[in-house]
């Protein structure tokens, strides 16, 4: 663990903090939904490795800090979270599994949303987005983009405007199958057809539009 901490972001002592918050403060509900294996498997899989032990540095800052990286419009009143579950079990969605998820309620009808966060531990921007597999995967599932976060390592020379870049165009590249994974989600920014959703790719409208460039967020 020691050797791992020394490449991290955090010091140990600042990890070793939102570690005892999450145990302090999620672990009784995990076991009250019989979902106590869940934050074991977290856990055992953090101390594997020096790269995991970063990954999952960056799972437990947002954790412990959702209001940084996630909208206001939801991050007032989280609950229930999971951690690294599948993204849908649905058949014929994909094995693909969300770092982070929570539930969270915003009308008087209490009406459940669920928020997803992907952490990234990247030291390139190319590195990121080899496919969008795991990106459909996401916004099949969501209805805006308030809804989704993917949250990158920050200190590691990698940038949020090159990430959401990165994206934009491997989403040009797919554009046709990115828009039918959920087409009611981009006609809700006003982008109706798949050949809008290219052009606007192309012409680096999407990448500047306020509500998906907000899907990118670095750790401070």
């Amino acid at each position: 663990m020691e050797k791992a901490a020394a490449g991290s972001i955090k010091s140990l002592d600042e990890v070793a903090e939102d570690l005892e918050y999450l145990l302090t403060h999620h672990l009784a509900t995990f076991r009250n939904q019989g979902r106590e294996e869940q934050m074991s498997a977290f856990i055992n899989e953090m101390m594997q490795t020096k790269d995991k032990f970063k990954a999952g540095a960056t799972t437990l800052e947002v954790i412990r800090h959702p209001e940084k990286y996630i909208s206001a419009k939801y991050s007032s009143n989280l609950s229930n979270l999971e951690l690294e579950g599948l993204i849908s079990r649905a058949a014929g969605s994909g094995n693909f599994r969300f770092d982070i998820k929570w539930t969270s309620y915003v009308d008087k009808s209490k009406t459940p949303v669920s928020v997803y966060v992907d952490t990234q531990n990247y030291t390139a921007a190319s590195n990121i987005f080899r496919d969008l597999r795991q990106f459909k995967a996401y916004i099949r599932q969501i209805s805006s983009f308030d809804q989704l976060r993917i949250v990158q390592q920050g200190g590691r020379g990698v940038e949020a405007k090159q990430i959401i870049r990165r994206l934009e165009k491997k989403i040009e590249e797919d554009a046709y199958d990115v828009f039918y994974t959920n087409k009611e989600l981009w006609k809700s920014m006003k982008i109706d057809k798949w050949e809008k959703l290219k052009a606007s790719c192309s012409k680096g409208r999407l990448s500047q539009h306020s509500k998906f460039k907000e899907i990118i967020r670095l750790t401070e």
